[in-house]
């Protein structure tokens, strides 16, 4: 069952997966974190997640694998992309990498309230 308020993040970097998770839960959010491709795509599946919330470590055909398929399983859901690099077409939200992660769980709330 899709919940709105439960965030997928997935990020290799375990430190940064770490602070986003830390904000998320401080400001309600609840938040499965993940560090491997192959994890994410499992909790996809299960459907349970509102948010997706990746990065540019992930590589682009792993990226775009994992949103189809966060589409399919969970259509009403917000993918958000923190980024150096620039734009991804199949991003709802692109954020910084410069971001401290409060701005970024500022902005999801902010999207999700839009909606």
């Amino acid at each position: 069952m899709l919940n709105e308020n439960t965030v997928l993040s997935l990020n290799p970097d375990r430190q940064a997966l770490a602070r986003h998770e830390a904000a998320l839960r401080e400001h309600g959010f609840g938040v499965i974190s993940v560090s491997a491709p192959l994890e994410a795509r499992f909790e996809i599946e299960m459907g349970r997640c509102g948010v997706f919330l990746t990065c540019d470590m992930v590589s682009a055909v792993i990226y775009s694998d994992l949103v189809q398929l966060f589409r399919r399983n969970c259509p009403q859901g917000l993918v958000v992309w923190v980024t150096c690099n620039g734009h991804l077409d199949d991003a709802d939200v692109v954020l910084s990498d410069r971001d401290q992660p409060e701005s970024i769980v500022g902005t999801i709330r902010a999207r999700l309230k839009a909606r």
